[in-house]
């Protein structure tokens, strides 16, 4: 192997001259240097017997590496060989961190982070739930998109959390919720440094509703509803007969409806519940169109929970509010004049049940599919469709004294005698 005392000149002197073959000329100055020049350009390498064996040790290309730099580099090599590594070893190393530094720079990506959290939780998430959860998760995406999450502060999410507020408080408390979940994802999988969406409170106070309708209410409400006709006077009557959630009411298919029963699947819970249909709600179903997958539908799709609304733009200010006055004429009672949303109607159908028909409060609650938690949960598995089914058939019978104007007969929660 040629030496070769390496400067600046000298090697710009070697890499100008043609090599139609690699040449190694070994630097003077360092032992071990060498500098490759062939046809393609000049390579420092690092040569050293490790274990009896020779071994080349490639340190970088010229221009890029500059002498400077390539003795710093064999003075590197020759450190770890010292001190019991082998350099190759110690460039993998370096090349596999390197990979991992700009994979992990590319799955920090808030959009790349954020849509396979999607990915993987959204599945087991209930379809309205689902739905609820996609707009805000985009809007979250459009707010960072290219930002690495490691970058992003804690005041820039509170901030976009301001902005949801301005809109709605208690969707300003779910995005908090998915953007808790977003960066604790990040945190377990792609070794985020810190969370900034760790402590995040809900960026709202909500005060739980109480408002329930009475019996007058519940008529006039029923005689608007029929006035405003098909598609949403049905799905509100249908709720009044049920008492489920109206965004479940609104994706009901033809097809989930099998004899007296609407077999729900796509439940806020995750567990179908089968809905027997009593006369009134049988009564609705049959008075349906059909003119597509869905029982209630405005178009194509059936109506979303988000249609119903609040403020001027939803349907039930557009459909239902304005016949509230015609029916309360028609029926010579007082019109409606508290505040009421869809979810109200479910607070009084369970109220209902409870108060009016005598139904049991733990059927009550399996009436409306709400989770029984505890110790029941694990050992309680028995079928609850014959206890649905005789309460919503105890509330069918009372619907029909409160559409005729009569008083509650209050019956009294049974109790199971002593032994």
């Amino acid at each position: 192997m040629p030496a070769l005392k390496v400067t600046q000149k000298s090697v710009e002197a070697l890499v100008k001259r043609p090599h139609p073959t690699q040449t190694d000329y070994r630097d003077k100055l360092t032992p071990g240097l060498s500098i490759r020049v062939g046809p393609r350009g000049a390579v420092w390498n690092y040569m050293r017997r490790i274990d009896g064996k020779l071994t080349r040790l490639r340190l970088g290309a010229w221009p890029e590496m500059g002498i400077k730099e390539a003795r710093a580099a064999a003075g590197t090599a020759e450190a770890a060989i010292a001190s019991g590594k082998h350099p190759k070893a110690e460039q993998a190393r370096q090349r596999a961190d390197k990979r991992e530094s700009r994979r992990l720079d590319q799955l920090r990506l808030v959009e790349i982070l954020a849509r396979e959290f999607q990915e993987q939780h959204f599945p087991t998430l209930a379809a309205s739930t689902r739905r609820d959860y996609q707009a805000l998760l985009d809007e979250f995406i459009e707010a960072f998109r290219e930002r690495d999450a490691a970058t992003v502060k804690r005041g820039e999410l509170v901030r976009h959390l301001d902005t949801v507020k301005a809109r709605s408080a208690a969707q300003a408390n779910r995005a908090a919720t998915i953007i808790r979940q977003v960066f604790a994802f990040a945190r377990d999988r792609y070794d985020l440094p810190t969370n900034p969406a760790a402590d995040i409170k809900a960026p709202a106070r909500i005060k739980a509703r109480k408002r329930t309708l009475d019996r007058q209410e519940i008529r006039v409400l029923w005689r608007a509803c029929e006035l405003a006709g098909y598609p949403y006077g049905h799905a509100l009557r249908f709720a009044i007969c049920t008492g489920q959630r109206i965004g479940e009411i609104g994706m009901m298919r033809w097809q989930d409806i099998e004899g007296d029963y609407w077999r729900n699947s796509e439940t806020k819970t995750g567990a179908r519940i089968d809905i027997y249909l009593a006369h009134h709600a049988a009564q609705i179903i049959e008075r349906c169109p059909h003119i597509g997958d869905y029982v209630f539908t405005h178009g194509k799709i059936g109506i979303r929970s988000d249609t119903w609304g609040g403020g001027t733009s939803g349907a039930i200010a557009r459909h239902i509010a304005p016949m509230i006055e015609a029916a309360a004429l028609e029926l010579k009672a007082d019109p409606i004049t508290d505040h009421w949303t869809a979810h109200d109607i479910r607070r009084s159908v369970r109220t209902g049940l409870t108060g009016w028909a005598g139904v049991l409060p733990d059927t009550a609650e399996r009436v409306l599919n709400h989770s029984i938690g505890g110790l029941r949960a694990v050992y309680d598995h028995a079928d609850y469709k014959p206890h649905v089914a005789a309460a919503l058939q105890a509330w069918d019978s009372e619907l029909g004294r409160i559409l005729a104007g009569r008083g509650a007969t209050v019956a009294p929660i049974k109790r199971r005698a002593s032994a």
